[in-house]
């Protein structure tokens, strides 16, 4: 089947011609010049990884969420570096396959070819299509071959990540103790002794601001400072400029109607799971079906979906959502579910039994099979045209602006030559935000990498900037004449916390027990403020933020209502807590939550299982990334 699928994908000219021009690029790579080598952008374990293997794993990734988050796509890309994301996953690839192989693990003709057969995107009709697999390809700019070695790869680390997956085991005391820790709650109640009225008294001598400047003088070192100058390439902008043509809008349509505008029957449901798992005892699957039909009957009555869902739903990863389970395909949830739920009208509920329990069901939409027109789709294919020639105008405008900045042009000329602006930044720190640039963190760090007048090209964000490295201090600790004021300051502020901690500690000698706390509180004229029950989880303490210690803390106090043993301190204040009620998760909630919440807990324990996997390959690997070209 792969050697048909490869004697059919092309014709034997193309072939002859793609294997010209494979043998220029083995040779001679692709750039501005034709004598310009292919560079890797990573090598692991001396294997390379070339820039178009990672735009194309970034265009992939662009693509699908661009179809995820529909117009808020934008807004998500904005946040992410993508090509560093798709490098980063290409490097997982290669590892867990070099590892696969050590372990002499194959993924063989016949497996691939089954694989093949069987994604649903090659399907024409329920039976694999061969024009259908060809015109994927091709919009995907894979050649055959290409496209088997990356199915081999995905293949091989799914069944490393089974193999990993197979070897987690958790107890059901891990997973009691877990989840009576996530659903834990505390109620408090505090005295706050504030250091800064002990400030005023508090005068230190010439001896004491010189010895505490020499003991603590690293918090008073300057960080290193540079200044740039950079001209940023936006892509967008560049490309604003492009209007792509009928006829390019046409083939762009044509080549991607399979792939990015169809859409098979779709629904948008929601349920709520009433668990009887197998192996239930008949009175329990009598109980979870009697349930399921109060429910039933209380929604057909009038009754809000999204509440009940809310209350009574053993599925943790939907209940908050109202069970909203979102868009979905046939073959994206289990068959009796799919089956039941396809035969629904919009707006229908209906019980419906699986592996899992009983479901409650709503159909809130059905959308039927159907492809955007040419019309429909042109502002995405704009949008993905003009993405592909601002990146490409990018690119080029770089090349070239990076060796004429070399030759000693100025960045100014430059950027007028192009309609762009050219940036002179002030001196910013080392781990700080360039104000003209306060998301282009890898320019800031690049900077700090260079020599003055060194020209550097800086990929961030999906940005491109050009950048010179204009002057560089290194880092500094200022004389005491200099910051004094700041280090007496600090000197004034560390001593007063102390005295507000030693009060603490007085006060808290006073209490024997938690019947004394309000009466030593008054006697000493501090204020008693209570804290309503909150999820230690949150590692916060209503109205005074994050306090990590102290909900630890809650969770150890042996008796409750009890008094935490020891002086808390935060942004220099002194603290005593009493838990003043403590609650786990009672054995019903328990009940209720048991297996959603094992199979989310052995989900979680599973990923973190392939993350240290993974790590730990890289750590015994050889990975070489090329900044230059990556950002």
């Amino acid at each position: 089947m792969l050697d048909v699928m490869r004697r059919h994908a092309y014709s034997w000219m193309t072939r002859v011609v793609l294997g010209l021009i494979v043998l220029v690029f083995m040779f001679w790579g692709i750039g501005s010049g034709v004598f310009e080598q292919v560079h890797p952008i990573a090598t692991v374990n001396g294997s390379p990884i070339l820039p178009a293997e990672v735009d194309r794993e970034a265009n992939q990734m662009r693509q699908t969420l661009q179809s995820m988050y529909g117009a808020n796509a934008a807004s998500v890309l904005q946040g992410m570096n993508i090509r560093l994301e798709a490098l980063g996953r290409i490097i997982e690839s290669r590892l867990v396959g070099h590892e696969a192989r050590a372990l002499g693990i194959r993924i063989t003709d016949s497996e691939l070819e089954k694989r093949l057969t069987s994604e649903q995107a090659f399907l024409v009709n329920g039976q694999f299509d061969l024009g259908a697999y060809q015109e994927i390809l091709r919009a995907q700019n894979y050649l055959p071959a290409e496209f088997e070695d990356v199915m081999r790869a995905q293949m091989m680390n799914e069944f490393m990540r089974r193999m990993i997956d197979d070897g987690v085991q958790t107890s059901p005391a891990e997973v009691r103790h877990a989840y009576d820790l996530r659903n834990q709650r505390v109620a408090l109640a505090f005295v706050e002794i504030p250091y800064q009225p002990y400030t005023a008294k508090i005068v230190p001598t010439k001896e004491q601001l010189a010895d505490f400047y020499k003991t603590n003088s690293g918090q008073f070192r300057e960080p290193e400072r540079a200044s740039i100058a950079f001209i940023h390439y936006r892509p967008l902008l560049l490309a604003a400029q492009v209007t792509p043509s009928e006829k390019d809008l046409e083939s762009y349509y044509k080549r991607s109607l399979r792939s990015r505008f169809s859409y098979p029957d779709r629904v948008h449901a929601r349920h709520i799971l009433i668990r009887a798992p197998e192996g239930a005892t008949t009175a329990q699957q009598d109980a979870a079906r009697a349930k399921a039909e109060s429910l039933l009957a209380q929604i057909k009555a009038g009754r809000d979906f999204k509440k009940l869902a809310e209350k009574n739903s053993d599925d943790l990863a939907t209940r908050r959502e109202g069970g909203d389970l979102g868009l979905f395909a046939r073959g994206q949830m289990i068959k009796p579910f799919e089956e039941s739920v396809f035969k629904m009208k919009a707006g229908d509920v209906a019980v419906v039994q699986t592996e899992f329990g009983f479901h409650v069901v709503k159909l809130d939409e059905f959308q039927p099979a159907h492809q955007d027109t040419l019309e429909q789709a042109r502002p995405a294919i704009i949008e993905a045209l003009r993405t592909e020639a601002g990146a490409k105008l990018a690119r080029e405008a770089l090349n070239q602006d990076r060796a004429a900045a070399d030759q000693g042009r100025s960045f100014e000329e430059i950027a007028k030559s192009r309609g762009l602006d050219a940036v002179e930044t002030p001196k910013f720190a080392r781990g700080g935000t360039i104000a003209a640039a306060p998301t282009a963190h890898r320019l800031s760090e690049a900077a700090f990498e260079l020599e003055p007048g060194q020209v550097r090209v800086v990929t961030d964000r999906d940005n491109s900037y050009l950048m010179k490295l204009l002057s560089k201090e290194p880092a500094r600790l200022p004389p005491l004449a200099e910051i004094e004021p700041a280090v007496r300051d600090m000197l004034v502020r560390q001593l007063a916390a102390g005295v507000a901690r030693t009060q603490g500690q007085k006060l808290l000698e006073q209490i024997k027990g938690p019947g004394d706390f309000a009466g030593v509180a008054a006697a000493n004229q501090l204020e008693v403020t209570k804290v309503s029950e909150f999820a230690r989880s949150t590692r916060a303490v209503p109205g005074l933020g994050e306090f990590r210690e102290v909900t630890d803390a809650a969770g150890t106090v042996p008796n409750v209502p009890g008094v935490i043993d020891r002086v808390m301190e935060h942004n220099g204040n002194s603290y005593i807590f009493m838990v003043t009620a403590r609650g786990a998760p009672s054995d019903e909630e328990w009940e209720k939550d048991e297996q959603s919440f094992a199979d989310e807990y052995l989900s979680f324990a599973r990923v973190q299982a392939w993350t240290r996997f993974v790590n730990g390959l890289r750590a015994r690997a050889q990975v070489d990334i090329d900044r230059d070209q990556l950002g």
